[in-house]
């Protein structure tokens, strides 16, 4: 153990692909919990989430020939279970339904229109907030869901889009501003134009 421990992820993966069980163990516990935290941005079962965490390891068992040792793993693991976790959303039909302790900030961001509100939520109805959030684009929805349900910071989730901070800052605030559009809450707002005020300077 103490030889795999202060390997790298990159590393790890690739004793891993010479045959050394050992290290793919050390990368399953390092990344379990985590991966199934993200997967519940998604999906709001928590044993579907742990059935997917499952399924991506299976998936990087069987790539292990496809992984480019110039890539970060945790990019390249995390990216498997998003596209297992929006696999399982389009056959079931189902967006991941708001669960009660993560619903409440993502419903405060939308009524004062701050992205780092943490503030009390107002009584909104979770199936209307959650109709809304499905109208969103993918990838502004994949934002929201990062952000409010898997706890992810702005630079993690511009890792996984391939995209820049700012372009994250920016589409999670449109979707914030669409969602209170959505919602009938859109109008003279001081967190709103303190959140486009920040954004543009």
């Amino acid at each position: 153990m103490n030889e795999h421990s202060g390997m790298s992820d990159e590393r790890l993966f690739i004793r891993y692909s010479r045959g050394d069980t050992e290290a793919f163990r050390v990368l399953m516990e390092r990344y379990a919990t985590r991966l199934v935290r993200f997967c519940r941005g998604y999906l709001a079962d928590q044993e579907e989430a742990e059935d997917v965490v499952q399924d991506t390891f299976l998936r990087a068992i069987r790539s292990v020939g496809t992984y480019r040792t110039t890539a970060r793993f945790s990019t390249w693991i995390y990216t498997i279970a998003r596209n297992l976790c929006l696999d399982r959303l389009k056959v079931a039909r189902r967006r991941g339904e708001l669960w009660e302790e993560n619903a409440a900030e993502l419903e405060s961001a939308i009524v004062t229109g701050e992205e780092e509100s943490t503030g009390p939520a107002g009584r909104m109805d979770p199936v209307r907030v959650r109709e809304a959030l499905e109208r969103l684009s993918p990838a502004e929805q994949e934002t929201i869901r990062l952000t409010y349900y898997a706890d992810w910071s702005t630079h993690r989730i511009a890792r996984l889009q391939e995209c820049s901070e700012t372009t994250v800052r920016v589409r999670r605030h449109h979707a914030l501003r669409k969602l209170r559009s959505m919602l009938g809450l859109e109008g003279p707002g001081r967190g709103l134009i303190t959140a486009e005020a920040n954004e543009n300077g």
